[in-house]
C-alpha cells in the first residue's frame, strides 16, 4: 500500500516537474521563435505524459488486465515522444 502512494506522489512530482519544464521552453519559444523549440516541446509533452500515463492509469483503475496494456501503450508514447524530440533537434 505504501508503495503505491509513493508512485502516485512521484507520478504527480514528475507531471508537474515535466509541465514546468514546458512552460520554461515554451517561453524560450516565443522568444526566438525557432520551430526546433516547438517539436522539442511537442516531444517532450509526449515524453512526459507516456511516463506518467501508466501510474496515473493504476491509480484510478484497479484492474491488472487495463494496468497492463496502460503500461505497454506508455512505452509506445514514450518512444513516440522520443521521435519527436529527436527529429526537432536533427531537424535544427
Amino acid at each position: 500500500m505504501e508503495i503505491e502512494l509513493i508512485q502516485q506522489v512521484l507520478a504527480t512530482v514528475a507531471l508537474l516537474m515535466g509541465g514546468l519544464l514546458i512552460l520554461i521552453i515554451y517561453n524560450a519559444y516565443r522568444i526566438v521563435r525557432q520551430q526546433t523549440l516547438l517539436l522539442f516541446i511537442y516531444g517532450l509533452f509526449t515524453l512526459i505524459v507516456g511516463i506518467a500515463f501508466a501510474d496515473i492509469v493504476s491509480i484510478f483503475t484497479p484492474d491488472p488486465f487495463t494496468i497492463l496494456w496502460s503500461a505497454v501503450f506508455s512505452r509506445l508514447v514514450v518512444i513516440i515522444g522520443l521521435g519527436v524530440m529527436t527529429y526537432g533537434v536533427l531537424r535544427g
